[in-house]
């Protein structure tokens, strides 16, 4: 799962916030100031507007010099918590479970603009509806709201009583699916699938929102921020995320040179990948933006549902479910 990386226990992010250093300050040094934001996985069109951002000197222009730091393994919810980066990006469920276990953190953005999360299977397998796949292996990555948020899948196809079975993958979900490892997997419109493709292995595929409908209305990834941060240095972050709106503006509407951009600052990371990031970046440019040609604007139905999912399958306690409202925040956006 290209976009989602395995969250640590709850417990874990409850330990980190009694010792860590929560703030997200941004230090100040000559005439450009500082900016941290952390990558949630290796190089790849997820990333288009970051580094069209900071090649095409967006971020300059608002004042910024931009730090971007590779993908070390840890999810941005630690990093954020540690004092690490001042942005990260995250997974949208991972953002009311980590909330009601105390971090205080929101999203800020939503890199894409519509859900593309789909429930894939090999083209060749026997399954030929979601409902056959209760009780089957599912190929994950230790994201805690997989479980909650396949079983109700499995409860709207019209299984009774859901059985959920899952083994973490550290490989691609459609090189698990071809060989055989694993009877289901999550993967990502425009990404997961188009890479499938070109490596010759063909996928049948269910988006999830046409089962959970508004509750899977979220975007595919979402950059976030600590609350104390934000408060601290509301006009950085402002400034920071208009150099982003300008860098995922311009990919919608140039995907090929914002694609040369992202091949030409990861010459090693992408060594011999043109031809995945040419096709994905094509994929993914008409999803980074809203009809009317805005990026990052986030709402209510992107979590409310969510969060009723969550609770209902016992990842959240129905007391400790943070409001929808305040999971996410617009006003930093230009």
């Amino acid at each position: 799962m290209s976009r989602s990386r395995p969250l640590p226990a709850l417990l874990l992010v409850v330990a980190l916030l009694a010792g860590a250093c929560g703030g997200g300050g941004v230090p100040t040094a000559g005439r450009l100031q500082p900016f941290r934001i952390a990558l949630d996985y290796t190089a790849n069109v997820d990333y288009l507007g970051i580094y069209v951002a900071k090649t095409l000197g967006y971020f300059e222009d608002e004042g910024i010099r931009p730090v971007i730091l590779p993908y070390s393994g840890a999810p941005a919810e630690t990093l954020l918590s540690a004092g690490k980066t001042d942005l990260g990006l995250t997974y949208p469920p991972n953002i009311p479970a980590y909330r009601a276990s105390g971090l205080d953190y929101e999203a800020v953005a939503g890199l894409t603009q519509v859900n593309t999360i789909n429930i894939a299977v090999l083209a060749s397998s026997p399954y030929h509806s979601v409902a056959q796949l209760s009780g089957k292996l599912y190929g994950g990555f230790g994201v805690t709201s997989d479980k909650p948020i396949l079983l109700d899948v499995f409860r709207k196809a019209g299984v009774q009583n859901p059985v959920y079975r899952e083994v973490n993958l550290g490989v691609d979900a459609y090189v698990a699916l071809a060989h055989h490892r694993v009877a289901y997997s999550i993967t990502y419109g425009g990404i997961d699938d188009v890479t499938a493709e070109l490596n010759g292995v063909h996928l049948r595929q269910w988006p999830i929102k046409e089962f959970l409908g508004a509750a899977f209305s979220f975007p595919d990834d979402a950059f976030v921020a600590m609350h104390a941060a934000i408060k601290a240095h509301p006009g950085l972050f402002r400034r920071a995320l208009a150099a982003l709106a300008r860098g995922y503006e311009y990919a919608a509407h140039h995907p090929a040179a914002a694609e040369s951009i992202l091949l030409r600052d990861n010459p090693t990371a992408l060594a011999g990948a043109k031809r995945v990031i040419d096709a994905t970046g094509a994929h993914i440019a008409p999803q980074l933006l809203t009809r009317s040609g805005t990026w990052g604007r986030m709402d209510n139905a992107d979590f409310a549902g969510l969060t009723r999912i969550l609770v209902h399958g016992g990842l959240i306690p129905a007391a400790k479910a943070p409001p929808a409202s305040s999971d996410f925040t617009n006003a930093l956006l230009p």
